[in-house]
């Protein structure tokens, strides 16, 4: 998709292959612009609400491009669609996308790996379509768990990606790298973020830790810095009383419950029976069979004039 990097309208491209005569469009189109795209659409992460159809399946003419005229509604979308199918369709279209990206390729620091330095603008402060998170194994690693898929943002900025930078601040915890992100957007609606992202189908690993005499923000309670690298602390034992029979620490209360009932077995039980026995039973009453079906009866038919033959058997039978 190019984009316009002096306004927040960004004009785009798609070309969408379809095998067969019967697509599913499920697109709502009024006046012009996509008012809801349905999930079993087959647009769907083609286009988005919002966006504003320019032309469907235009002839180049010279240096200019005939669009496809009056596509005003969803009956108008879909006709324009179906005109050359089976086949690819070409949409051209405009969206309004409140956040511009633009991107500078850095050194990679590790093998099968790729650093970019992106720097997002936002037209407004606050909602900024990325959700970062720690990595489970490694909280000092802070990575991209979710960018929203209708926002430019979302072409440049994968999930898992590591943040490895906001603003040339070296990240090593989740809270503080936040804070970072939206005191910039929200002050200067401008932020700049270095990631690292795998370049093969493998997961990239905790980040190697910053070199000596950067900025960084702190380090996550509870861990601890080592010369050049960080650990976690062990864990701790369980505090408070615990029973030895037992491989899990269980609360107090719960203990002096199972101490005082532990010999329930061997008491008689004072609950009123589930079956309750009568004075009087009812006599059993023989189990009967049903009686024999009646001898079937013969249907008359007419005989054929020509001879029966036998039928062969199947195969396999």
């Amino acid at each position: 998709m190019a984009t316009n990097n002096n306004s927040f309208h960004v004009k785009g491209k798609e070309e969408v292959q379809f095998d067969r005569k019967n697509v599913v469009v499920a697109c709502d189109v009024v006046n012009g612009k996509i008012t809801y795209v349905d999930v079993s659409s087959q647009l769907m992460g083609v286009l988005f609400a919002g966006d504003e159809i320019l032309n469907v399946n235009g002839e180049a003419v010279g240096n200019l491009i005939s669009a496809t005229p009056n596509i005003k509604t969803t009956a108008d979308f879909i006709r324009a669609i179906s005109a050359k199918l089976p086949g690819k369709v070409s949409i051209e279209f405009m969206r309004d996308d409140h956040c511009l990206v633009s991107e500078k390729v850095l050194t990679p620091r590790r093998p099968n790996t790729q650093m970019v330095e992106l720097t997002l603008t936002y037209r407004g402060g606050a909602a900024t379509g990325i959700i970062i998170h720690r990595m489970a194994f490694d909280p000092k690693t802070v990575t991209i768990a979710m960018v929203q898929s209708a926002s430019n943002a979302c072409h440049y900025v994968k999930d898992g990606d590591i943040l490895v930078k906001v603003n040339d601040i070296y990240v090593l915890d989740r809270d503080a790298a936040r804070k970072l992100f939206y005191a910039s957007v929200n002050n200067t609606k401008t932020v700049r973020l270095t990631l690292e992202r795998s370049t093969t189908t493998d997961p990239l690993g905790p980040a190697p830790p910053p070199p000596d005499g950067v900025p960084t923000t702190a380090i996550p309670g509870g861990v601890k810095k080592t010369g050049s690298s960080m650990m976690l602390p062990p864990p701790k034992p369980p505090q408070g009383k615990a029973n030895k029979q037992f491989d899990v620490l269980l609360p107090p209360d719960v203990l002096e419950i199972m101490k005082a009932n532990k010999d329930f077995y061997k008491k008689m039980c004072k609950n009123p029976p589930c079956i309750i026995k009568t004075a009087n039973p009812a006599p059993p009453i023989p189990a009967t069979l049903p009686s024999d079906p009646a001898p079937e009866v013969r249907i008359p038919y007419i005989q054929s004039p020509k001879p029966l033959k036998m039928t062969p058997k199947r195969v396999g039978s």
